[in-house]
């Protein structure tokens, strides 16, 4: 796939003691030169390191041994500089409209690569609202991340029987997974069905608590369970 450089004058050298684990997935909530435009300028200090529009054409905007400012304020599974730790890709999406089939097929091309090159799991290609469920939406529920999961290229839990509606248990499945302990349970439930349950608006149940303790005990045995 060929990637066009479209360079950001926004980003920094990462820490010393770190090395690229994550992938983060955004939506741009803009259209394409808006969101090259806002990406590239100095004025608002942000920044990622590729871009896809919605015709899967991809822009890199920053060099992957160089800190992007895409994750702002954030945290996984004790980890609070994520931007050292990641790579930034953003979307060309509203956040309110389907992602279109040439622009998935270009980010699971460039997911392949990725993972391959820097020996990154699947189960660390993660959303914005992840590791920032105060704050953040993107992807969003419009994002596939099941077609993402049946390739290969992140994690996406399945179970076939509720287990005991347990607002405790759900919480502290969250934070083993890798949640932010802060994040209220409200913020908590709707990030995590925006990935898992994106067409179910009901009352919190089994349903939510079996997946929860599904995608913690995927991220239990990763090498990640001691906080740097």
């Amino acid at each position: 796939m060929e990637i066009l450089k479209y360079p950001s004058p926004n980003f920094g050298s990462r820490r010393e003691d770190t090395k690229i684990q994550f992938i983060i997935l955004h939506y741009t909530a803009m259209d394409k030169q808006s969101s090259l435009d806002r990406l590239c300028s100095p004025d608002y200090e942000v920044s990622c390191h590729y871009l896809i529009d919605s015709g899967g054409t991809c822009y890199q905007l920053v060099d992957d041994n160089k800190r992007a400012w895409h994750a702002g304020k954030s945290f996984w599974r004790g980890l609070r500089d994520i931007n050292s730790r990641s790579l930034g890709i953003e979307l060309v999406n509203s956040g309110n409209e389907a992602y279109p089939k040439a622009q998935m097929e270009s980010l699971m091309v460039l997911l392949r690569d990725l993972l391959a090159i820097h020996k990154i799991s699947p189960q660390n290609v993660l959303g914005h609202s992840d590791i920032a469920p105060s704050r953040k939406t993107d992807p969003g529920k419009w994002f596939d991340w099941r077609l993402l999961s049946e390739n290969g290229l992140a994690i996406l839990p399945k179970v076939s029987l509720p287990i005991d509606t347990d607002k405790q248990s759900f919480l502290l499945d969250a934070q083993r997974a890798g949640f932010e302990p802060e994040a209220t349970f409200e913020q908590i439930l709707q990030a995590f069905r925006s990935r898992c349950r994106t067409n179910f608006e009901g009352a919190f149940d089994g349903y939510d608590c079996a997946l929860m303790k599904k995608f913690a005990d995927i991220f239990d045995v990763d090498e990640l369970s001691n906080p740097q």
